[in-house]
């Protein structure tokens, strides 16, 4: 049971809109009264996660997972309930008195707060180094010479650590903050013989931050041609690379309103785009692109631009991400500059128009990679024609567009004067495994259609207040189960208040997340239920519980004959046998 108060839980969940939440992390579109986007939860090509806002609840008819705004934020960031509720409240300007949580919890909450207030920390120090001493004076000509003003900065949260071992440490000492949490961060690292010096020395610090502008680490470059170029934390508790995106806090909204995403390598690259009017921009953190990255661009962007250097290592960087988004299903394109340029440099150069050129001339991800493969191994051969082909097959059978599929085969077989149909064989056929729409259309009514009986009169209830008024004249728990019976309740309560049905907090009095999900997917829409009969509907909901009850006792009938009867069991089954029937006849 939660300690939160029941009226602060329904406050939050009226407050925090669940398109608004689920936004931040789905790239969704509307059909119909709902929204759809691709499943956070699982893999899949084709949407099938629905949102629908009216209702304030969510359902994945691929995985069944479903709920409301608080089960979608404690499944999607891995908080328990009461945790996800202060999660919102946060986000929505609401307080809750904090309440015991158990000791696990209490120190895991505790050591993360920790750890963000010890990083906000060394934000504040670090931008005070560059804005106002005298250690930061070559990092601020050094942005200006850049092109870098005060405003950028700022909304970069730029830094400057001095040239010292102990500039960080000793404020820490200083503020009475654990160096060993500053260690986990990678802020400080600890001496062979004891004690702590700083990570970051004489290096501008990039704030990286979460998808809700939290700082959780720092890339730190140097001002000359020394090398390391680059130094950039380690990963810890708040900070996992492989799923953070440098700019994501600053780019998300536009990605959603554009529908793209462009990613470059560097922060330079970023801030140099960023602030020539490209607000859709993130950056790889010093690692390669990961499956994680994908997943993070999915949830805001249809479609990804790579925007990689100019050279081998971009080359390779540029495969990889391609390679990432067909696995995915996520349409890649790749903007190409001149040898030698990488994003920052060229914007600088050649302007913000240039740029917007490039990007509308931008190849997909297959046509670049095999313009790229002609180009290195030549078609004047069979080994070289061979070898492209070898190259391209496993990726053209990822291709989930059957039109597009054929379109690549065309082009490609024309280059390099093959039988088309000799690369279809070649590929192994269609390769994709994404089925087409209007299945999961016609699944999704299956569903609906075939909901369990006690589910569908859920759904007429809140629907139809007749059907509320009919189930209380009946009575409620000679229709319901004791796994609905507390949802029903609530139903009958909001219509005898003639108030509208809260579906988000129906969903919390499920026990259980399989159950929660199948109630779920016959809530996000129920237009199938639109001018039906409702006393008719009423009737036959209560002769299939009938029919049910009267096949649960011939199945537990069944059981009793086997039974011992001096074991447990047998008196357990005597008592269910006993409780169907008493309903069977109340339902007659």
């Amino acid at each position: 049971m939660s300690l939160i108060p029941d009226d602060k839980i329904r406050e939050v969940r009226e407050r925090a809109s669940i398109l608004d939440v689920v936004s931040d992390y789905v790239s969704l579109r509307k059909s119909g009264a709902n929204y759809q986007g691709l499943c956070p939860f699982h893999g899949e090509k084709t949407p099938s996660f629905n949102v629908n806002p009216a209702r304030g609840i969510f359902h994945c008819f691929g995985c069944g997972v479903g709920g409301n705004v608080v089960t979608f934020i404690a499944k999607m960031e891995g908080l328990s309930f009461p945790e996800a509720v202060k999660f919102l409240a946060k986000r929505v300007g609401i307080e809750i008195e904090d309440r015991p949580v158990s000791p696990a919890e209490k120190r895991r909450q505790d050591e993360r707060e920790e750890l963000y207030g010890v990083m906000e920390l060394a934000v504040g120090l670090y931008r005070e180094a560059l804005e106002r001493s005298e250690e930061g004076g070559a990092a601020r000509r050094y942005l200006e010479g850049r092109g870098v003003d005060g405003a950028m900065a700022e909304a970069y949260r730029l830094g400057f650590a001095p040239d010292r071992w102990d500039y960080l440490t000793r404020h820490l000492q200083h503020r009475s903050v654990s160096l060993d949490l500053a260690e986990k961060l990678g802020l400080v690292r600890r001496r062979d013989g004891g004690g702590f010096y700083d990570t970051f020395r004489n290096r501008l610090l990039f704030t990286i931050a979460d998808i809700h502008g939290r700082a959780i680490g720092f890339g730190g470059r140097v001002l000359d041609d020394s090398l390391p170029k680059y130094i950039n934390s380690p990963e810890s508790p708040i900070y996992r690379k492989s799923e953070v995106l440098f700019g994501v806090s600053l780019a998300k909204g536009a990605m959603r309103e554009m529908g793209t995403a462009i990613v470059v390598e560097g922060y330079f690259d970023h801030l140099a785009l960023y602030q020539a009017g490209v607000r859709n921009v993130v950056a790889t953190c010093g690692t390669a692109m990961t499956e994680g990255h994908i997943k993070l661009l999915k949830r805001y962007a249809g479609k990804v631009y790579t925007l990689f250097d100019a050279d081998g290592a971009g080359n390779k960087a540029t495969l990889r991400a391609m390679d990432l988004c067909l696995d995915a299903g996520f349409p890649v394109h790749v903007v190409e500059l001149t040898a030698g340029e990488d994003p920052d440099s060229f914007i600088r150069k050649e302007g913000s128009e240039a740029f917007s050129s490039r990007l509308a001339r931008a190849r997909s991800g297959l046509d670049y990679f095999f313009r790229q493969l002609v180009r290195d191994e030549g078609t004047a051969t069979v080994e070289g024609k061979v070898k492209i082909v070898d190259e391209l097959a496993p990726r053209l059978a990822k291709v989930g567009n059957d039109i597009e599929r054929e379109l690549y085969v065309r082009e490609m077989s024309r280059v390099l004067g093959v039988d088309p149909r000799s690369l279809v064989r070649r590929i192994g056929g269609s390769g994709s495994s994404v089925a087409p729409a209007t299945h999961r259309g016609a699944a999704q009514v299956r569903r609906q259609r075939g909901a369990d009986p006690e589910e569908m009169l859920l759904s007429l209830m809140g629907r139809y207040p007749e059907v509320a008024v009919m189930v209380k004249n009946h009575g409620l728990g000679r229709i319901f189960s004791e796994r609905l019976l507390p949802a029903a309740g609530a139903i009958l309560e909001f219509a005898g208040a003639g108030k509208q049905v809260e579906w988000g907090e129906i969903l919390e009095l499920v026990d259980g997340p399989e159950e929660r999900g199948r109630l779920a997917a016959f809530l996000v829409n129920d237009e199938h239920l639109v001018d039906v009969d409702v006393h008719k509907a009423f009737e036959q909901c209560c002769a299939a519980l009938e029919r049910n009850s009267l096949g649960r006792v011939k199945e537990l009938a069944r059981e009793l004959a086997a039974t011992d009867p001096d074991v447990p069991r047998y008196r357990e089954l005597l008592a269910e046998i006993d409780a169907l029937r008493n309903r069977k006849s109340q339902l007659s």
